[in-house]
């Protein structure tokens, strides 16, 4: 269950204190990654080196929250310098928004090429999907391009609208290739909750990984951890 976990880096005040605790939390329960802004990449690189957390990062992405459009060109370079300092993963934004006024070729276009040129450098490209206003023909159409992008894994779900339900999480699953791992944005509040999801097909989660992780080391000391059968109705 810790191998599903992100821990977010970002949600308090970045001070060499909370960034170092944050890590060594990450580390001492097995997370799979820390989510940070670019500014703190190279503290947290520093924290991280020589363990198996990763550290994924958002090129252009600011404390309050948004993220500078960058071209391709921009992005990729700022891409290999969060890379020079740390991070193993990048991502790439793509809000309703840009998805109307750039098009779905064009992101799946410089979500290919950043693909490529991360590959030189060993780190692996995700797609943050804001899937808030999008109707379920325009999810599947945006879907089916980013998955064939090459990035490792498509970040679905809304951080500012409305909670999405499980059936997005079903729809995106249902489109995107076998390969592709799928994180859902949204944090997940109960060990049932999560459970359901990973039934769904998500392989990573956000969440308050103390608190859940604690509840599955009080339930397996009662009975193992059951992931229920996909497709059920809950």
């Amino acid at each position: 269950m810790a191998a599903r976990l992100e821990h977010r880096l970002y949600l308090s005040e970045s001070t060499p204190h909370t960034l170092r605790d944050g890590c060594a939390l990450a580390v001492r329960r097995g997370l799979s990654s820390v989510v940070a802004l670019p500014g703190d990449v190279p503290a947290v690189g520093l924290h991280l080196a020589g363990t198996s957390v990763g550290l994924v990062t958002i090129p252009g992405w600011s404390k309050g929250g948004d993220v500078e459009p960058l071209t391709p060109r921009e992005l990729i370079a700022e891409s290999r310098r969060l890379a020079a300092e740390g991070a193993n993963e990048v991502g790439v934004l793509a809000t309703v928004g840009r998805l109307r006024a750039d098009g779905w070729r064009r992101l799946a276009d410089d979500t290919s090429v950043l693909v490529e040129a991360m590959r030189a450098c060993g780190v692996r490209v995700r797609v943050v999907l804001d899937t808030d206003g999008l109707t379920a023909a325009e999810t599947v159409a945006v879907c089916e391009r980013l998955g064939a992008t090459g990035a490792w894994l498509l970040q679905g779900g809304s951080w500012a609208g409305r909670r999405t339900g499980l059936s997005c999480i079903q729809l995106m699953r249902a489109v995107l290739p076998a390969g592709t791992r799928l994180k859902w944005t949204f944090p997940v509040r109960s060990l049932d909750s999560m459970m359901i999801c990973v039934a769904e097909g998500v392989d990573l989660f956000n969440g308050d990984p103390a608190s859940l992780l604690t509840e599955a080391e009080r339930r397996i000391t009662a009975s193992p951890l059951v992931v229920p059968l996909r497709g059920v109705d809950y």
